[in-house]
């Protein structure tokens, strides 16, 4: 559990530069960004789009948001603080908020702006993974409660 523990704080870590500089990307007043490629794979067509803000905050910021409150999570859980039960549940819960938000977004970005954001793309195959590690230590978690002995 130790170790797949400390690759999800590896991840959250990860998701945290990646949104953060995507909500950089989101104030920047800047005609180009340095992940704008081509007319399809363009941080800025997606960054500034319509799509950008959920209730007038920008989803790069929630993104970030999630991460550090994932990263919390998880560095309790690895130090065995706080009540362990709802430390799982609420890491589970919340990565698969995120993933849903991520194939969300991701449909957006293909089917209505018709262009893709590489640190999006990024953001999505790091909630993927973070919520799969979730769904892990979650089974895992029950197994040892019923007395099976798993290590970790």
């Amino acid at each position: 559990m130790k170790t797949i523990l400390t690759i999800v704080i590896i991840l959250t870590l990860a998701g945290m530069v990646d949104s953060g500089y995507a909500l950089q990307q989101h104030y920047s007043t800047a005609e180009t960004s340095s992940c704008d490629f081509n007319a399809t794979v363009n941080c800025t067509a997606v960054n500034q789009s319509q799509y950008s803000e959920v209730f007038g905050l920008p989803v790069a910021g929630l993104g970030l948001a999630g991460y550090v409150v994932m990263e919390v999570l998880a560095v309790l859980m690895l130090a065995g603080k706080g009540p362990q039960r709802r430390l799982h549940q609420a890491l589970l819960i919340l990565a698969v908020v995120a993933l849903a938000a991520s194939l969300a977004l991701t449909y957006i970005e293909l089917f209505v702006i018709e262009a893709v954001c590489p640190l999006c793309v990024v953001s999505l195959a790091l909630v993927t993974a973070i919520t799969v590690l979730a769904i892990v230590t979650t089974v895992i978690r029950g197994r040892t409660l019923r007395g099976g002995s798993l290590e970790t």
